[in-house]
């Protein structure tokens, strides 16, 4: 039977070849891929003036330092500043930051203009493709997923693509990038920084290793009550004449019952996730300031 239009979708499904999808993806968005991949290194550019630009700040509070008073046999003698290299790294600064913001707002405006022409056409060929359709396939599959796979599918591709496409070159730049850095400045800093951010990583792998199986479970239950639900409003009138109500009543407190239960554990475990990671942040912070500041007060590193 037919279902209806006011119907929602079920659960999202997952491709049984992923690798296959992206390679169709791929091969149907290949007219725009000079595009693309000039968005992309735009946006590696724009990363690699955002890794820069904190190295310069260093710079430029090095040489204020320099110009503070400093106690010599007790007593304290002035130092000048050297404004013309203050100056200097100031207008690298404001070069690198306003090139950083041409480049992202350059890559941002190419992968919107690809995402919504990649989305046009799959509209265009899947309303080609439906009005080849027999009258059966429409027999078989609701009306309302038939409208989501033109609507909602066809959105939620063009967004993925904007979004993980051009993330993906920056992210990748800026984790590497910002690793070189690290380790350029300083080792002990570094492995200070990368110890607090591995262990946030594990502490966050365990919590979702323990909450999938709840996500699971809740999906399930879901499932569960939505079918009873709709088995007894469809068939009402057979309940109430062989008189199963109070069956149909202890079924739905038991599937009810399990949905509650893998509900409240799968949102108090991911819960958990954002504040362990704010800790974790912050304990990082601190440990990277008190090892800062004692090779700072050793000499080993500048301000």
């Amino acid at each position: 039977m037919p279902r209806g239009m006011g119907r929602g979708r079920g659960p999202v499904e997952k491709p049984h070849d992923f690798g296959g999808v992206m390679k169709k993806l791929m091969r149907f968005c290949r007219r725009y891929i000079p595009v693309i991949i000039i968005a992309l290194v735009l946006g590696a550019a724009g990363t690699v003036c955002q890794i820069v630009g904190p190295d310069k700040l260093k710079d430029m509070t090095n040489e204020i330092t320099k110009g503070l008073p400093a106690m010599v046999h007790g007593r304290p003698v002035m130092n000048s500043i050297d404004m013309d290299a203050v100056c200097r790294i100031g207008w690298t600064l404001v070069a690198l930051y306003v090139g950083y913001a041409v480049l992202c707002y350059l890559q941002s405006w190419l992968m919107a203009d690809v995402t919504q022409r990649t989305a046009q056409r799959l509209r265009q060929e899947i309303s080609g493709k439906i009005n080849r359709l027999p009258l059966k396939y429409f027999d078989k599959v609701s009306y309302g997923d038939v409208l989501s796979r033109i609507t909602n599918d066809v959105d939620a591709i063009g967004q993925t693509l904007g979004q993980s496409v051009g993330s993906l070159i920056t992210s990748i730049t800026l984790f590497f990038g910002a690793l070189i850095m690290m380790f350029y400045n300083n080792v002990i800093m570094a492995l200070c920084a990368i110890g607090s951010a591995l262990l946030g990583l594990v502490i966050m792998g365990l919590i979702m290793k323990m909450s999938q199986k709840y996500f699971a479970q809740q999906q399930i239950a879901l499932g569960e009550v939505n079918g009873h639900v709709e088995e007894m409003y469809t068939g009402h009138t057979v309940v109430k004449a062989y008189c199963g109500e109070k069956d149909s009543i202890a079924r739905f407190e038991k599937y009810n019952d399990d949905l509650y239960v893998s509900g409240w554990k799968s949102q108090f475990l991911s819960g958990l996730m954002m504040p362990i990671m704010n800790f974790i942040g912050n304990f990082g912070y601190v440990v990277v300031c008190v090892v800062g500041a004692v090779l700072a007060m050793d000499g080993k590193i500048e301000f």
